[in-house]
């Protein structure tokens, strides 16, 4: 995979997993280091998976507590968009990170649970968990979310 398409892949799953704002500057954090290093990267044999890791590592500088609930969509006029399915999205925060992750990328980007599990570090079964626990999860959120109307 080229950077380009390499840095796409990690921003979504970063997106999935710490929103908007963090995910993308987590992203941003991983495409300088594919930049800075391009030797390094054409080496890497999983890059996906490096640069996530990356991502994710500069997250944990001034991790703060406050920081645990995800807002999948901080901008309050994105709010306002009569397109989006705000209860999906609120929904979707209600997930663990691993299991948004591995849902978003599974049904949203159509990644197949075998690649996911190599882009994250876990096994096939472990995303096959995520996964079926997520949308198990989505289905009751989104359920309850529908009665309360």
């Amino acid at each position: 995979m080229v950077i380009a398409e390499t840095v796409a892949t990690v921003r979504r799953m970063l997106v999935a997993r710490n929103g908007l704002e963090r995910g993308c500057d987590a992203s941003a954090e991983a495409a300088a280091w594919a930049w800075e290093h391009p030797d390094q990267f054409a080496a890497l044999s999983n890059s996906v998976g490096y640069l996530y890791r990356v991502g994710r590592s500069s997250l944990r500088r001034g991790y703060r507590l406050d920081r645990l609930r995800v807002d999948l969509l901080p901008d309050r006029s994105v709010h306002d968009t009569p397109e989006l399915d705000h209860d999906l999205f609120a929904a979707l925060g209600g997930l663990t990170p691993d299991q948004r992750v591995s849902v978003v990328m599974v049904h949203m980007y159509g990644y197949r649970y075998r690649e996911v599990a190599e882009f994250i570090g876990a096994t096939e079964a472990a995303v096959t968990n995520h996964v079926h626990r997520g949308l198990a999860r989505l289905r009751a959120l989104l359920g309850r979310q529908g009665a309360d109307r």
